[in-house]
Formats: structure tokens, C-alpha cells, sequence
């Protein structure tokens, strides 16, 4: 029995039991059953997580961390987490997982994929000053730039740590509007099964 590890947000929520379906019954998947928000918070909760399955032996760990670092839902307007503090704890996540397997993939943040109508916005932007804020859905050219620069930065540095990059940007922004529901972040059907399928073969890879 080999046994993998998935942390992440809410995308690995939506994709971790197909994969899990895909790896077959001789893996088994570790996965927190909360959401692990942003990449703080991911490297704060890995101790108490492994802790509460007993500390299993893992053979490869598959992370992403990054959408909420990157909300503006703070009323100076500015990204949640800037991108030096970001590369920080993306560093120290690596560190920690090397602690449990060499076997390590980083996946790429996904890109928003829709332009929401003025009225939809409401029910999820901010607006401070009278100016709206990026938060959640409010998907623009500036937020999409922001996960680009940020999914550079960081697959260089774990590259260089020999890190395996996954890139889950590529796979929905091949077609967000088949691959995204409505609210432009999370995947529908067809977005779950494609990263799933991208995830499992890049697990089974190092197993």
C-alpha cells in the first residue's frame, strides 16, 4: 500500500476523491478534510494534520496553495499575501513535506476564468471608497496576471529544489468556460475530472 498526500484549497477539495478513484484501492490518500486556505495556514496545520492520522509513512506529497494569498479583501485594496512572503512559506512547505518524502509536486494556481455581470459581482466584491475591490469572483485581467506572476516565481524556486511543477493553469485555461462553474473559480464536472486525471497521472509518476 503506497500512501499519497494532497494539501490544498478548495480545488483539491473538489478533485482529491476522484483522484483517489483513479490511483486505485493499493493508495491511500491523506487529505485534510478542511479547506487549507492560504499557504500560511497550510504550513501551520501540517503538524496537527499528520499528527491526527498518526503520522503515517507518505511516498508522495501533491500541494497547491495560492488563490486566497492572492484575494484583495483588505480595505488598503492590496494582495492578502505579497509575493516575497508568499515564496517564503511555499519554501518552508517544501521543507516540511521533504521531511516526510523526496517525492514532492507543486501544482500551479488555476486562472479565473469568467467575467461576472455588474449585478453578480455584488453578491461577492467589496467595495471600499466606492471602489470595488478584487475579491472572489471579480476575475480580471489584473488577477489572472497576478496568478501567472506568482505561479512563475514560485515554480522556479521549487523547481530548483527539485520539486515537480504540475500545471493545473494550462489545464483550465485551455477552456475555462467549459472547465469553470459560474462563480469563475471553482471547476464543474468536466474542470474536476481533467484536473484530477492531470493530478493522478503526476502522482502515479513517482509511485
Amino acid at each position: 500500500m503506497k500512501n499519497v498526500l494532497l494539501i490544498g484549497d478548495s480545488m483539491r477539495l473538489q478533485y482529491q476523491q476522484r483522484v483517489a478513484e483513479l490511483l486505485g484501492d493499493d493508495v491511500h490518500v491523506y487529505a485534510p478534510e478542511e479547506n487549507c486556505r492560504f499557504t500560511k495556514y497550510a504550513l501551520w496545520g501540517m503538524f496537527f494534520w499528520m499528527m491526527g492520522w498518526g503520522n503515517p509513512k507518505i511516498d508522495v506529497v501533491h500541494w497547491n496553495t495560492g488563490i486566497w494569498d492572492l484575494h484583495r479583501c483588505t480595505a488598503d485594496g492590496k494582495v492578502f499575501t505579497p509575493l516575497d512572503e508568499y515564496l517564503q512559506c511555499n519554501d518552508r512547505l517544501a521543507i516540511q513535506m521533504e521531511s516526510y518524502t523526496k517525492n514532492l509536486i507543486w501544482a500551479t494556481m488555476t486562472p479565473g476564468g469568467r467575467q461576472l455581470d455588474e449585478q453578480t459581482k455584488t453578491n461577492y466584491v467589496l467595495t471600499q471608497k466606492g471602489e470595488p475591490q478584487f475579491f472572489l469572483c471579480d476575475y480580471t485581467d489584473v488577477w489572472n496576471a497576478d496568478i501567472r506572476r506568482y505561479n512563475e516565481a514560485c515554480a522556479k524556486m521549487l523547481s530548483a529544489r527539485g520539486v515537480k511543477i504540475n500545471d493545473l493553469y494550462s489545464v483550465i485555461a485551455a477552456d475555462p468556460d467549459r472547465y469553470l462553474t459560474e462563480d469563475g473559480i471553482h471547476a464543474g464536472p468536466e474542470g474536476v475530472e481533467a484536473l484530477a486525471v492531470q493530478v493522478a497521472d503526476n502522482i502515479r509518476s513517482m509511485l
